[in-house]
């Protein structure tokens, strides 16, 4: 939502930018004078930590952000032209944009990125009485808008088939914005640099040596070139929630540095594979429980740290690189991972769990999918001793396809919803 408001900002629109509050939003968000940011605060109290809980608590909340979205969108700002709501969520969203769009007649646009039902579902079950009014509402009070914005064709297509939507459809598969880039050897190695002076990334020490970083060396006439023995960077971002197992992640990973290990004890002609050094950013629920399974491997040929990195560090991350790893799986299977998305934007190849529509985003040319811890680790072996060799192999062809990935940013393809504002 963040890039929709620097999109529409720039196009000329006065954006009343609401949302929870939370992480800090993008530095070009906070400074841009056409975005005034609303916060919603939602007291500690009402945040539910076990299933008995929610069932009590989920009532209280849904109330107290139906009170405090209407006295922002009907009393706290000005009156607005068009709503644009992401959904999920959809509870209690969908209804107070509905009615606040018809009270103050303004044109109500959703954006659909998955749905919120299907969402619930993996926690209370897909058949539990509330799920299925939780699919009654969402499909009641989406269905009729201004105009949708889906983020996947297969989306599109259940939306009119099963949903019967009124009002405009564009598909608009998200995009990286133009900032998300490959890095050079120089900006890799004064990045790693300063990041490795974070404690949380501490694990990774373990792989630099001497004057050289994590991935950069410099050579003797005092330029920085990258190391021709480095190790190979594998990035994963998560919320750290229970619909990505990063178990299938660990276990493919122990099987690797088993393989590697294996390899380079070998006397003979055998191909050597490099050290992985694995970063696992994001917050959420489940991290400490991953941490503390990380924290008892034995491993000797693969380094692990988990870290939260600020809007300004991600991207540069990502450009640095050497391959992407997503464990989303999709609880309605229309939509697609925008971990992805920035992974391809910065032109870094990607490993993804398969699931129905993710061909959409994953292809033949920028990456490969997975569906066992087996086969990720055959995924990164191959992929590493491809790197290895130099060679117009499968590693390089991915890693141009990922870059022609990135010729289309999201701001050129943002264009097409520019046309519904």
């Amino acid at each position: 939502m963040q890039y929709h408001a620097l999109s529409l900002a720039q196009a000329g629109h006065h954006i009343d930018f609401i949302g929870y509050d939370g992480a800090r939003p993008m530095e070009e968000v906070l400074g841009n004078p056409r975005i005034a940011l609303r916060h919603i605060k939602i007291p500690p109290q009402l945040s539910a930590s076990s299933r008995a809980a929610f069932f009590v608590l989920a009532p209280l909340k849904i109330a107290y952000q139906i009170m405090l979205l209407f006295w922002i969108l009907l009393f706290a700002i000005q009156r607005p032209h068009y709503i644009l709501v992401q959904n999920p969520p959809a509870i209690p969203t969908l209804l107070v944009a509905r009615v606040c769009a018809w009270l103050t007649r303004a044109r109500l646009v959703i954006d659909w990125h998955n749905y919120g039902y299907t969402i619930l579902g993996m926690k209370l079950g897909p058949r539990h009485p509330i799920v299925v009014l939780a699919q009654r509402f969402e499909r009641f009070f989406g269905a009729n808008a201004y105009a949708h914005l889906c983020v996947t064709d297969a989306m599109a297509a259940d939306l009119q088939r099963s949903w019967g939507i009124r009002g405009q459809l564009v598909v608009l598969h998200d995009k990286a914005p133009r900032h998300f880039r490959r890095l050079g050897a120089e900006e890799i190695h004064q990045l790693w640099k300063r990041l490795l002076s974070d404690s949380q990334l501490e694990p990774l020490r373990q792989l630099s040596a001497g004057n050289e970083s994590l991935l950069t060396c410099r050579s003797s006439d005092g330029t920085i070139e990258m190391r021709k023995y480095r190790p190979m960077l594998i990035v994963s971002s998560t919320s750290w929630t229970a619909d990505e197992d990063f178990s299938i992640l660990l276990s493919a990973l122990k099987l690797y540095d088993v393989k590697a290990a294996s390899r380079n004890a070998c006397s003979g002609d055998c191909v050597t594979l490099p050290p992985l050094a694995v970063l696992i950013t994001g917050k959420g629920p489940l991290r400490e429980h991953y941490e503390q399974e990380i924290s008892q491997m034995e491993l000797q040929q693969v380094r692990i740290a988990t870290a939260w990195l600020s809007a300004e560090d991600y991207p540069l991350l990502l450009g640095s690189a050497d391959l992407g790893v997503s464990m989303h799986t999709s609880s309605s299977g229309l939509d697609l991972p925008m971990k992805v998305v920035d992974m391809l934007g910065c032109g870094t190849p990607v490993c993804a769990f398969r699931f129905s529509c993710i061909n959409e985003l994953v292809t033949e040319t920028n990456g490969l999918v997975f569906d066992s811890a087996e086969e990720l680790a055959q995924h990164v072996q191959d992929l590493a001793e491809s790197q290895l060799s130099e060679s117009d192999g499968i590693y390089q062809q991915l890693f141009e396809g990922a870059a022609a990935f990135r010729s289309i940013d999201w701001e050129t393809n943002y264009k097409r919803a520019l046309e519904l504002f």
